[in-house]
């Protein structure tokens, strides 16, 4: 079996698409209603505080709002600590307003998403805060789960970027059952004809689309491997799905990742400072010389 990085995969997905698809994605996860066109600032992950390094898996800005999007393979007793601990970095990174004789720290707005939900996974996360002065405050943490998906949920440009772990759905069914099988082989194809609809009508980009197909495909193997299919049986239902869908050579992953990087980046800088952003600010998200964000910043029009 591959080795598949399941946050790895989201991680991608979310600095390949573009930001009105982004948008899209996290009005529907968050039940927002930000304006497509909004400016989206895709915020660093990594913090280190005492000397101890975390990395969430998503962390962004969309107009005066933080999000964070956090995938989660299966139940873990730690969430709800690792949750707040991310977003405390998070808002010590991106949201701290300091004054002479207060702090004040915004927090992001958190979603865990479940890829395996049980009956014990939670549908809401809660932290308690028992505060010195007497007041308690309640940190909460709203929780998906992917078997809540339907099909056609997974496919609409929305939540299309949770796509490619649709076969996941059939961990722990009896793939060995012909019918069950079919069923598989049959919704997977199904998925990769409406990527490829939206590829062709260029609803998602094709770099986006061929993401998407790459990752179901891996998974889905992956389910079946596990599920100890017989390896002739698994390459019948690989060859059906990837006849539906030309996959072009991804060797523009590694060298399109540096190039989108960099010119997301600028992008954002020049976003950032069309809107006043101090340079300062924009140095924090973006890592470029303040001499750099000044030449960029002639650029502008008056």
């Amino acid at each position: 079996m591959k080795s598949i990085s399941y946050d790895g995969i989201f991680k991608e997905l979310m600095d390949e698409f573009p930001d009105e698809s982004i948008v899209d994605f996290i009005n529907n996860l968050f039940e927002r209603n930000h304006p497509r066109d909004s400016m989206v600032l895709k915020l660093a992950t990594e913090s280190h505080v005492d000397s101890s390094a975390r990395r969430s898996d998503k962390t962004l800005r969309i107009g005066e709002t933080m999000y964070h999007v956090e995938l989660q393979s299966g139940d873990d007793s730690d969430i709800a600590l690792r949750i707040f601990e991310y977003s405390y970095r998070a808002a010590l990174l991106h949201g701290k307003t300091q004054g002479d004789d207060f702090l004040r720290l915004d927090f992001p707005r958190p979603v865990v998403f479940y890829l395996r939900a049980t009956g014990k996974t939670p549908r809401l996360i809660t932290v308690e805060l028992n505060l010195p002065d007497g007041n308690t405050t309640t940190f909460t943490i709203p929780a998906k789960h992917l078997n809540e998906y339907t099909l056609q949920d997974l496919t609409q440009d929305s939540s299309v970027i949770f796509a490619p772990y649709y076969p996941m759905l059939y961990e722990g069914e009896s793939l060995k059952t012909p019918e069950v099988l079919k069923k598989l082989e049959s919704e997977s194809i199904t998925i990769v004809d409406r990527i490829k609809s939206k590829a062709d009508s260029g609803t998602i980009g094709r770099k986006s689309a061929d993401l998407i197909v790459k990752s179901l495909e891996d998974i889905l193997e992956n389910v079946m491997l596990k599920a100890k299919i017989d390896q002739k049986e698994v390459e019948g239902v690989m060859e059906a799905v990837a006849r539906k869908y030309h996959l072009e050579p991804l060797n523009w992953r590694e060298e399109g990742r540096v190039e989108g990087k960099a010119k997301g980046m600028r992008e954002a800088a020049m976003k950032m400072l069309a809107k006043g952003f101090s340079i300062a600010d924009i140095q924090d998200v973006t890592g470029y010389a303040a001499d750099t964000l000044e030449e960029m910043r002639s650029l502008l029009p008056n």
